[in-house]
């Protein structure tokens, strides 16, 4: 099928109970993405995912809240519940509001207010442009870093991407390892919800620890 898909990976440690499920994730798409991904995860019995409450994570995400979803027939990332749903914990693996907030005062003033300006610039472009296919090609994805995204690497933006990707990618494997060195004889399976983007360090980390990716398959994030 034509369209953006997510990658849903297990991995095991070889002779080990655990697993570890990853489902990356994006903040638009159909609604039977995240329906799907969420019955899936909610099954396993830890759920770690994301989340940074903070009227700066609001005025970013103007970016994609202001296209018009009901036009194009997608939804906004829906929030995780448990209800209902046995006894799967949730746990909250991203910063609080006030390490998020230490980490942006840390962006250089200039950078912090282009930022927020632009936001609700490209927000309003994609209200009026926007189409399924433009989304799909845009939030395109690979697990490592492709020619495009190293060349374009630019030192001015580090002190953001830090603040915006870096520090939650520890945040996440602190979390993850924490889980991981808990686990007993008995095994337990652990899901990750959380951005794309953010899996290349969980999938290091897992790597580092003796994890092999044992399962795969795919979801249609968007369809064409």
């Amino acid at each position: 099928m034509l369209g953006l898909r997510s990658a849903r990976l297990v991995f095991r440690r070889p002779g080990a109970p655990a697993s570890v499920t990853l489902f990356p994730m994006v903040h638009v798409g159909d609604a039977a993405f995240y329906d799907a991904v969420h019955a899936d995860a909610l099954d396993h019995d830890v759920v770690l995912f994301e989340g940074v409450r903070s009227p700066v994570g609001r005025q970013l995400t103007l970016s994609y809240r202001w296209i018009d979803l009901p036009k194009l027939g997608l939804i906004l990332q829906p929030r995780l519940r448990a209800e209902g749903n046995g006894n799967v914990r949730l746990l909250h693996a991203d910063l609080s509001t006030d390490d998020f907030h230490a980490c942006w005062r840390e962006v250089p003033y200039w950078l912090r207010l282009a930022v927020v300006l632009l936001a609700p610039l490209v927000g309003l472009q994609r209200r009026l442009f926007a189409t399924r296919k433009s989304l799909a090609e845009r939030m395109s994805l690979e697990d490592r870093l492709s020619s495009d995204e190293i060349l374009d690497w630019d030192p001015t933006w580090a002190a953001f991407r830090r603040a915006i990707l870096g520090v939650r990618d520890e945040r996440l494997v602190a979390v993850l390892g924490e889980q991981l060195d808990q686990i007993g004889e008995g095994g337990k399976r652990l899901a990750i919800i959380y951005g794309a983007q953010h899996m290349r360090a969980v999938r290091a980390e897992l790597s580092r620890r003796g994890f092999v990716c044992v399962e795969s398959g795919w979801r249609t994030v968007i369809a064409l």
